[in-house]
């Protein structure tokens, strides 16, 4: 016994202590001999471990004491408490060899100082009540030896009835019992085990990490209700992620930090021309516009953590694609997310509506500066004022550069009317570069030259050039040239610029018809020019056919809505006899050009009002300003007689009527000095009257004076046209027929009796001139 660790001592069952050991003294203090003499059981340890066994009990293990020393120092110990017999019944204390009943037995007190061991041990437990971990220790037979405060919260009992227990046996249900199916394995292996695992009576889930010993299993249960419960979410989110992701038809790319594609939905692999497996691990920067500053982009975008705008994206098969983006950083830690949308189409459709604007601006500021232009020539007075005071007025308003116009000279060759932007020199040499185009416009074909040649190109502030023909009716009266300058934006001098200029040219083109008549009127020298009409669709020549009769004109009279009225009388061979009036209206309407005839007269020779449309020399003359004065049919060949102002472009005249009547021919030409008393035309827009009065002359009056006159009004007895019928052949109520009739007599009556004849009572009573 002296050599056993523990404090050992003998007492008799009435708690005399016999013997002790050598060492009692470092635990108890005093020495063995003193322990015995005075110390008790009692005393020394504690009353309730006076006589322990009951009777037939040899042992009592572990009974936990607490002893302070004289220091007052508490110290702890577990107590055996062994009855000392042998199997002769001899004392085996080693006291004297003397015979003794049960109640002389003596017991061995074997005292062990867990001191040291049962602080550790609280100290222990103290961190394990610390920690938020559920502890439990078990031994190798899975008996609870330990545990904290929140495994005795995990097993819902109290502390008592866990300790000392096998695991399972305080719990029947089974599945209370699954969480803890892996100790055995950690115990056979030996090697540590962390799992996560469902506890249902708590309806929760825990992280289980269980450390084997050759003691047993220190087992630690952390609960992770909530993470599992925030990875299931996160799964469910990621799967309405990933679902939105893959559906959703704008395009969706995840890249990394540096830029780098992690992820791309088939929207965003239709958008960059790649399959996914191409596009993921390929550059933002690697689909950016050259120029682009990717870097400096990209770390603007992280730095700001969300941004928005447009992005050109340029695909590797090198089609530009124009997109809007939202980019989101950090949706997920170093994952980025960016949603584009391609809006080529639509920036498309803008830029060309921007252009639309544009052009509409453009076209305003053309079509108000047409207007100015067409304002301008109405009142000039002269072929040379209208064509000045277009070039001036365009090249004035800033929209052109420059404006020139052009004829055709007799030899073929075109020279400078006038021109506004530029220098002669220049403008000579810009009709010399375009002499081609100068052509096709003679005949009344619009041309633009752009870039125009170099060495007009250093000349000149235009890149582009247009030749507009001046025309109207039959006769083009030059071309204009303009200039302006492109720029490389919008296109000019083409589409509906281009109509409108077309439309100037018209414009212009009467203007100068209208010109020439107002000077023809006046005018002592005049041109006259005889031709000879063999165009077998000349509907003059086509009616002499017809009613095998000559054929003349004695009234032009222009309509309302373009026709002409004419005033016509058909003589030869008895013609009034062998037609009846239906008969001769139904063959004259069958001719293509006439749209009505009526019938004024039968009696001597027949006289008609035939409404033609076109389909006559006279008529293309007639529209032109020109005065008519005479047309007759012979035999069914027509002669047409006219005169122009003596500055005309004769040569041009001739040439549209040419062009559009082949069968025309022009034989004579005379130079002529009229003398005062003029001879009378047949073309409805001029008055034969001298006078400067003709000008009070309404178109309106003029017209319905001429008709009048044309169509047998004044005959008597009465055998030609009615007011009203004159009326119908104009287009107008017969009242306003009146009314503008009268008004023209009224004007020409009082011309004659006031300007040109003076009132003078002879003694006869008579006038006198």
């Amino acid at each position: 016994m002296e050599s056993l660790p523990d404090t050992v001592f003998v007492a008799s069952r009435d708690g005399t202590i016999q013997w002790v050991c050598a060492n009692v003294a470092a635990v108890f203090g005093p020495t063995p001999a003193s322990i015995v003499e005075s110390e008790t059981v009692a005393s020394l340890l504690s009353p309730t471990l006076v006589d322990p066994l009951d009777l037939g009990e040899r042992r009592l293990e572990n009974q936990p004491i607490t002893v302070t020393d004289a220091d007052g120092v508490a110290h702890r110990f577990l107590v055996t408490v062994t009855r000392l017999t042998d199997d002769d019944g001899a004392s085996a204390s080693g006291a004297a060899d003397t015979d003794t009943d049960a109640e002389d037995e003596a017991l061995v007190y074997a005292c062990r100082d867990v001191t040291d061991v049962e602080r550790l041990k609280d100290e222990l437990e103290a961190v394990f009540d610390r920690v938020s971990d559920a502890f439990v220790a078990l031994d190798t037979t899975f008996v609870v030896t330990s545990l904290n405060d929140h495994a005795v919260e995990l097993f819902g009992r109290p502390r008592e009835e866990v300790l000392g227990r096998e695991l399972w046996s305080f719990s029947p249900d089974p599945e209370s019992t699954q969480a803890f199916e892996l100790f055995p394995r950690a115990l056979e292996t030996g090697e540590p085990l962390s799992y996560e695992t469902y506890f249902e009576p708590q309806d929760r889930w825990y992280e289980v990490q269980v450390f084997p010993s050759d003691t047993g299993l220190s087992v630690y249960f952390r609960d992770v209700t909530s993470r599992v419960e925030d990875q299931r979410e996160l799964e469910a989110s990621e799967g309405r992620f990933r679902t939105l992701f893959e559906g959703t038809l704008d395009a969706l790319v995840l890249a990394d930090d540096e830029g780098t594609y992690l992820d791309a939905n088939p929207a965003a692999c239709d958008l960059f021309g790649l399959p996914r497996a191409e596009l993921v691990g390929r550059s933002v920067g690697d689909f950016a516009a050259p120029g682009f500053d990717f870097d400096a982009a990209w770390d603007g975008f992280l730095g700001a953590e969300s941004m928005r705008g447009e992005f050109e994206l340029v695909r590797p098969d090198g089609d530009t694609r124009v997109t809007d983006f939202t980019a989101r950083a950090n949706i997920r830690p170093g994952e980025h997310l960016s949603v584009l949308r391609d809006v080529t189409e639509r920036v498309e459709r803008e830029r060309q509506l921007e252009v639309q604007r544009d052009e509409l601006a453009h076209l305003n500021r053309i079509n108000r500066l047409v207007r100015e232009v067409n304002r301008a020539i109405v009142g000039a007075d002269t072929r040379g004022e209208v064509l000045s005071g277009v070039c001036r007025r365009l090249v004035a308003a800033d929209v052109y550069q420059h404006a020139l116009v052009v004829s055709e000279t007799a030899g073929g060759r075109f020279e400078v009317v006038t021109a506004a932007g530029l220098s002669p020199a220049t403008a000579e040499a810009v009709v010399t570069a375009f002499e081609r185009e100068l052509i096709t416009a003679g005949r009344r074909v619009t041309s633009v030259i752009a870039p125009p040649a170099p060495e007009v190109r250093s000349a000149v502030d235009a890149d582009v050039f247009g030749c507009f023909p001046l025309a109207y009716g039959g006769t083009v009266h030059g071309v204009l040239v303009i200039g302006a300058d492109r720029g490389g934006e919008t296109p000019v001098l083409v589409g509906e610029e281009g109509s409108l200029l077309d439309d100037l040219g018209s414009t212009v083109g009467k203007a100068i018809t209208a010109v020439t008549a107002r000077r023809l009127l006046h005018a002592d020298e005049v041109v006259t020019l005889e031709f000879a009409v063999d165009d077998a669709d000349d509907v003059f020549n086509e009616l002499g056919r017809r009613l095998d009769a000559t054929v003349t004109v004695t009234g032009l009279v222009p309509m309302a809505d373009g026709r002409h009225a004419c005033y016509l009388t058909a003589e030869g061979r008895a013609v009034a006899d062998a037609w009846d009036e239906e008969t001769l209206r139904e063959t004259v309407e069958a001719l293509d050009a006439v749209d009505d005839c009526r019938v004024i007269s039968v009696e001597e020779a027949v006289r008609l009002e035939v409404h033609a449309d076109g389909g006559s020399p006279a008529l293309a003359l007639e529209s032109q300003g020109t005065h008519v004065r005479t047309v007759s049919v012979t035999n069914g060949q027509g002669t047409l007689v006219v005169e122009v102002p003596a500055e005309s472009n004769v040569r041009s005249l001739v040439a549209g009527l040419v062009a559009d009547y082949p069968d025309t021919r022009l034989v004579r030409k005379l130079t002529e000095r009229r003398s005062t008393e003029r001879a009378g035309y047949i073309g409805g827009r001029h008055t034969p009257v001298s006078d400067e009065r003709e000008q009070d002359l309404t178109e309106k009056q003029l017209a319905a004076l001429r008709a009048a006159h044309a169509g047998g009004y004044y005959d008597w007895p009465r055998r030609g046209s009615s007011a009203q019928e004159l009326a119908v052949a104009l287009g107008v109520a017969p009242a306003t027929y009146h009314q503008h009739l009268r008004a023209a007599e009224g004007k020409l009556v009082d011309a004659f009796f006031g300007d040109k004849w003076r009132l003078c009572r002879e003694s006869t009573g008579g006038f006198r001139r």
